[in-house]
């Protein structure tokens, strides 16, 4: 079962993607990561076999990758641990958000399902069946654009163990973060950026030790800048971009 620690805590990050070995070799080579890859003869993701590239780093599994079909969009999934996923599920419905896979067991993996909350993000909560901590150092942080944050923080709070704090602007309408039960600061949430044509989804935060210099790399590996770095007081630098299969997702280094 998953340790009480990592109770509302982001344990685990898959992509979702039209083209796996393009995934690989871009996020290889801007950060580093190699891989290690996993035959599943029952696929929970898809009928039938599938291999599942497991991403490592420093010899710890940070996420994978799932092969979706051409015509979808990219995109990278969040699993919140919970101490019920089906418990989850129904609070969800109750909450206004859909199932869009109904809870099933990945072997010897654990418990999860695919939800999508009202303004259309999708997240998933995750109970282990092992008690391995959870991975750390990789994924720094998970934040959602969303177009209504009174909304995020009514529906994330009544889903995950998660408590709404303020933010360093004091201004709960813009922006919101969350905080797990041990209260670690987990998740944040802010208003989709005008200039950004994209509907409400998370973003995954990944750690470099040089945002400028990351986001020059990427640009050359494909990647498209959708946000320009930036310092953000209290939280560090960071930049949006979407890597050259589509998903969304931020480089960033932490304030020491």
């Amino acid at each position: 079962m998953v340790q009480p620690s990592t109770t509302g805590q982001v344990v685990w990050h898959d992509l979702l993607t039209t083209n796996v070995g393009a995934a690989r070799k871009f996020y290889a080579e801007l950060l580093g990561w190699t891989y290690e890859v996993e035959h599943a003869e029952k696929f929970v993701w898809k009928s039938g076999e599938a291999d599942y590239p497991l991403i490592l780093d420093h010899g710890e599994a940070h996420g994978g990758f799932i092969a979706i079909e051409p015509d979808q969009q990219s995109h990278w999934l969040a699993f919140v641990a919970v101490d019920n996923v089906d418990d989850a599920a129904k609070r969800c419905e109750k909450l206004g958000g859909t199932i869009e896979r109904t809870a099933f067991d990945i072997p010897g993996v654990g418990r999860s399902a695919v939800i999508r909350d009202p303004q259309g993000a999708l997240i998933c909560p995750f109970v282990a069946s092992h008690d391995y901590p959870a991975p750390t150092g990789l994924f720094t942080w998970d934040n959602l654009l969303a177009p209504d944050i009174q909304g995020v923080k009514q529906f994330y709070e009544g889903l995950f163990p998660w408590s709404p704090t303020e933010t360093e602007a004091e201004d709960m309408s813009h922006s919101v973060n969350f905080t797990a039960p041990d209260d670690q600061l987990v998740t944040g949430a802010s208003v989709i950026p005008e200039a950004l044509d994209i509907k409400a989804q998370w973003v995954p935060y990944m750690t470099t030790a040089n945002v400028d210099a990351s986001v020059e790399k990427a640009g050359s590996l494909g990647a498209q800048i959708v946000m320009a770095p930036q310092t953000k007081s209290g939280f560090g630098r960071f930049a949006l971009l979407r890597d050259p299969t589509g998903a969304l997702f931020a480089l960033l280094k932490t304030e020491s």
